[in-house]
């Protein structure tokens, strides 16, 4: 449980960003392992990226919400955590 001193060091910003939400699908018989990266609040973009089996789990995840960042032209530090189904990236600022 946080403290009192931990919940002074929290700072509120509006960024103008929302946060992302990559999932993991499975392979089909037409499609092979996938993940698709959206904005958590549902409106705007959606991408789809193939798996890279060359990379691990969090790699693919995180690769995969840097080309969605790119695309949107939304820079800064993002932190990325697992989700159950996937990945979830917010943004922390600027670097």
């Amino acid at each position: 449980m946080p403290t009192q001193t931990d919940w002074d060091r929290i700072t509120v910003t509006e960024s103008g960003r929302v946060a992302v939400i990559a999932t993991y699908h499975g392979p089909t018989d037409s499609h092979g392992s996938r993940i698709t990266v959206r904005r958590a609040d549902g409106g705007g973009r959606r991408i789809t990226v193939g798996w890279d089996y060359a990379l691990g789990t969090t790699e693919n995840h995180a690769e995969a919400i840097r080309q969605y960042l790119e695309l949107m032209e939304w820079g800064g530090a993002w932190t990325v955590g697992a989700t159950r189904t996937g990945a979830v990236a917010t943004w922390a600022g600027w670097a």
